[in-house]
Formats: C-alpha cells, sequence, structure tokens
C-alpha cells in the first residue's frame, strides 16, 4: 500500500514540475514574437529559443519558468555555439530549451553554419523577449515591458 501511494505521490509531482504550456501556446508565443519584430521591422535569419525554470525569486516573485526569444541576423553573429538546428516554418532555430517547450513545432534540419560576420569586433544588439510564468502558466513579466499587451491571451487565465 505504501508503495502505492509513494508512486501515486511520485507521478503528480512529475507531472507537476513540467510547465503547463501546450504545444498551441508555444505556437501563439513564437507566432506573437515573430508579429512583433516584424512590426518593429527586425531583419531575422534565425531564432534562438530558451526556456528554464526560474530560481530568482526576489526579482521574478511567484516565478516558475522562463521562456527566451530572441531573434537574430546571421550576417552579424560571430561564436555562437551549437550543434543542432532546426526549423520551424522555413526559419532556421538554435534551441536551448531545456523544458521541452518548443519540441512538438521544431523540425530538425542539417547543420549550418550561422555565425557569417565576416567583420570581428561588430556587435548589435538582437530582437530579445522574454516571458516569465508562474506555475499555472499565467505570464507574471514580459521584458521589454511595452511587449505585453501582445501577449494577452495568457493573462485571462
Amino acid at each position: 500500500m505504501k508503495r502505492i501511494i509513494l508512486l501515486i505521490f511520485l507521478a503528480n509531482f512529475l507531472l507537476s514540475c513540467k510547465s503547463q504550456l501546450d504545444r498551441k501556446d508555444a505556437e501563439y508565443i513564437l507566432d506573437t514574437a515573430l508579429e512583433v519584430s516584424s512590426k518593429n521591422r527586425i531583419k531575422y535569419n534565425f531564432i534562438i529559443l530558451t526556456s528554464m525554470n526560474v530560481r530568482d525569486t526576489a526579482f521574478y516573485k511567484n516565478g516558475k519558468f522562463g521562456i527566451g526569444i530572441t531573434i537574430m541576423d546571421s550576417k552579424v553573429t560571430d561564436g555562437l555555439n551549437y550543434k543542432k538546428i532546426y526549423s520551424y516554418k522555413g526559419i532556421p532555430i538554435v534551441s536551448k530549451d531545456s523544458l521541452r517547450i518548443f519540441n512538438s513545432l521544431l523540425t530538425p534540419i542539417p547543420y549550418q553554419n550561422l555565425n557569417e560576420n565576416s567583420i570581428k569586433g561588430l556587435h548589435y544588439d538582437p530582437f530579445n523577449i522574454t516571458l516569465i510564468f508562474d506555475k499555472k502558466s499565467k505570464l507574471l513579466h514580459t521584458f521589454p515591458e511595452n511587449y505585453e499587451n501582445y501577449f494577452k491571451k495568457f493573462n485571462k487565465n
């Protein structure tokens, strides 16, 4: 009897640790980030996706996990380390998605060099959006803050 209770507890714990964002939510987030970047006339050649659990409870109060989307121009990129590359709607993706939020959207593609910067020392600021969610997948913080209105869907939870 103790083993059954322990197994139920363990299964419940493991399921609760996973983010509650599903495929549609992940697609909405990625499509919205692309829409925002196009409105800002950002030229992109590839995207870097990241996700991770939040451990900073002082700054991100009640934050449980975060997503980062960085849209890059390969012509000014140098020194990016990656082994695998994926595709989303024809756009190359470098994934550092430790929570596997975007895995169902990404298709592996053959390796290609995204570090095309031929002028060493040339730097630029890429387009970046960071989203912090609570354990119920409610959006708590958006950085930059002025992009919060684009992600209204997550404030309805």
